[in-house]
């Protein structure tokens, strides 16, 4: 699978009310209905009942080092309500200061760490945020309200309208993101990800919320699990 080239115009966002050249004001009606509601948690359980072993193995693996199961991160959600995602912790146990941003190569992952993160195991945990109604299957990745914070104040309400999700079209088109990241100098890490690679990422998130449907919805899903496999296949090779 060829990683698609991810050149989205992001020159109007903080400029007026269009992004791209479109209107993206109003989410559709999936977005915020009882029927996406309802599809995310018959889902999510059916899910988190099959990746029950997985999150087993898991959970004895990620103990093979210093510190807790789980790790909790502090994300915006919907509404501007804080909520804490759920990871198995796939680093090192120790305080860090700075941003929460991830490079590929990063000396705090443990080794168990990065075959979780490879095969994307650390984030079966959040099926729970979704039957806890925090998060949708598919929608915006959560972010910390350090970064949305520096988003123009009339497109905030705009994602707060939107239940973040564990994956999306940002997540499938982005997902060599710590590889990316990995490319700009420590340094400049901070003010690159606000300027060039969050606004890019948001503009991807208002134009799935303008159109979103259960079609796009089981869409997404399934390319993330292709992904996933077609990359880890790669990896293998």
């Amino acid at each position: 699978m060829t990683t698609p080239s991810v050149t989205p115009d992001t020159s109007a966002i903080g400029t007026g009310e269009l992004v791209g050249g479109h209107e993206y004001l109003i989410p559709s009606q999936w977005c915020t209905s009882a029927g996406k509601r309802v599809f995310d948690f018959m889902l999510a359980t059916i899910l988190l009942f099959f990746a029950l072993p997985i999150m087993l193995l898991a959970s004895l693996a990620v103990l093979t080092s210093p510190g807790p199961v789980f790790f909790g991160s502090n994300r915006m959600g919907q509404g501007g309500k804080r909520i804490r995602v759920l990871k198995f912790r796939t680093m090192f146990q120790r305080k860090e200061l700075g941003v929460q941003l991830t490079r590929r190569g990063d000396n705090r992952i443990t080794r168990t760490g990065r075959f979780l993160r490879n095969w994307k195991i650390d984030e079966l945990p959040q099926f729970i945020n979704v039957l806890r109604g925090d998060l949708s299957l598919v929608g915006p990745r959560p972010d910390t309200d350090e970064f949305l914070n520096t988003l123009p104040a009339h497109l905030r309400p705009v994602l707060a309208s939107v239940k973040p999700g564990i994956t999306g079209v940002a997540t499938l088109l982005f997902r060599n993101e710590e590889e990316l990241l990995s490319q700009v100098p420590e340094n400049e890490l901070t003010s690159y990800y606000i300027k060039t690679h969050l606004p890019k990422k948001v503009q991807l998130d208002l134009e799935y919320a303008s159109h979103a449907s259960m079609f796009t919805d089981v869409k997404l899903l399934l390319g993330t699990l292709l992904v996933v496999v077609d990359r880890q296949a790669r990896s293998d090779q």
